[in-house]
């Protein structure tokens, strides 16, 4: 019910039931208690412009709560407090200067005290972000550039702060973001794919994210996208992440020119032009192309955006991604949108935030 609200905005009790499907008796009876929670809010009736009763229409009260998001790197963690429908009220992104899990959790706390009193904000919800496997948005399994193995982190900071708390695949929850506050909203089925030290793949159905039978939905990383070219560290010949990554471009660059080289200067003006760069630069990008087109084929998304640092190579070299995405697309289909989204890593934060406010419209309400 309030997920509705989220994605779609205000709207009538009529409109609300064809959305969900409900009866009116029934879209009565479920707003009843949220009405009386402050959640939501029945707004005066607009001029009757025709026969019939003015309409009332229902809203989400931002006022009435706030939920904290984190995303977590190797070296830093970014945090924004935003209200239910994902505007930001406060930010920070305090340097991560140890990593163990009870220094990460307390680190956390802390942030959500100062972010809070900035905005003058009690905080409902937390969501928190990662690289690494999770399991049913409480234990992670794997977060390789933590060290981190099998860590209840969603149990130890409610613990902590004594909030509730989510945790997600960090593109799991940037692409959830998308399609309840962003450019995916009311696109079914949406896409988004990042590319960055890795590159994965958020699926968005009927407004649920596709986490697959064992959470592994989305590992595009490894899948081959070149018929040669570099290996990964896993051996993978001619994988997204070997040519694609930043860091398998970084790695090719440095290769090439005998020294390392990042993304910025590769794509500025003294390095741009030269053919070993551009090389580089453009299979990164047909190899992005060759990715896109193949989700496009098995999925048909409404929509597809391609975000993450290593968003800048494809920009440059749109042509040598558009030329392999039709290369990919079925002479009957019509050509799928897909959208270069520059990026922030605050952006990752705010996709934190939606898993929060999502599980608060689950809750608020039954007490």
């Amino acid at each position: 019910m309030l997920v509705a609200l989220v994605a779609a905005g205000p709207m009538s009790r009529a409109e609300l039931g064809q959305r969900l499907g409900m009866s009116p008796p029934t879209v009565t009876r479920v707003v009843r208690p949220l009405l009386k929670a402050g959640a939501v809010a029945e707004r005066p009736p607009q001029e009757r412009t025709g026969p019939g009763r003015p309409t009332r229409t229902l809203a989400i009260v931002t006022r009435r709560a706030a939920f904290l998001g984190v995303k977590l790197t190797e070296d830093r963690l970014y945090a924004v407090l935003a209200d239910p429908l994902g505007t930001v009220l406060a930010q920070e992104s305090p340097p991560l200067m140890r990593t163990d899990v009870e220094a990460v959790v307390a680190l956390i706390g802390a942030v959500m005290g100062r972010l809070s009193g900035q905005a003058r904000r009690g905080v409902d919800g937390i969501g928190i972000s990662l690289g690494g496997a999770v399991v049913s948005h409480r234990l992670v399994k794997v977060a390789a550039f933590l060290g981190w193995r099998d860590v209840a982190l969603a149990d130890l900071v409610s613990a902590t702060t004594g909030v509730p708390c989510t945790v997600a695949n960090d593109v799991r929850a940037f692409a959830y973001a998308e399609a309840l506050f962003g450019a995916g909203r009311d696109k079914d089925p949406f896409a988004l794919v990042t590319l960055g030290a890795g590159i994965g793949c958020g699926i968005v159905v009927g407004g649920e994210v596709v986490s697959g039978a064992r959470g592994a939905a989305g590992s595009v990383g490894h899948l081959p996208v070149a018929t040669d070219g570099p290996a990964c560290e896993a051996g993978h010949v001619g994988c997204a992440r070997a040519v694609a990554s930043t860091s398998g471009i970084s790695a090719a660059l440095a290769q090439r020119l005998g020294r390392e080289v990042d993304l910025a200067e590769a794509l500025g003006p003294a390095l741009g032009a030269l053919p070993e760069v551009r090389d580089v630069l453009r299979r990164a990008a047909g190899a992005t192309g060759v990715l896109v087109g193949t989700l496009i084929a098995f999925l048909e998304p409404e929509l597809t955006i391609v975000s993450g640092e290593g968003v800048a190579v494809v920009e440059a070299h749109r042509d040598a991604f558009d030329e392999q995405v039709a290369r990919l697309r079925h002479w009957a289909a019509r050509p799928a949108p897909v959208v270069l989204r520059p990026f922030e890593f605050d952006e990752w934060a705010r996709g934190a935030a939606a898993l929060a406010v999502t599980r608060w419209t689950e809750t608020v309400g039954e007490h």
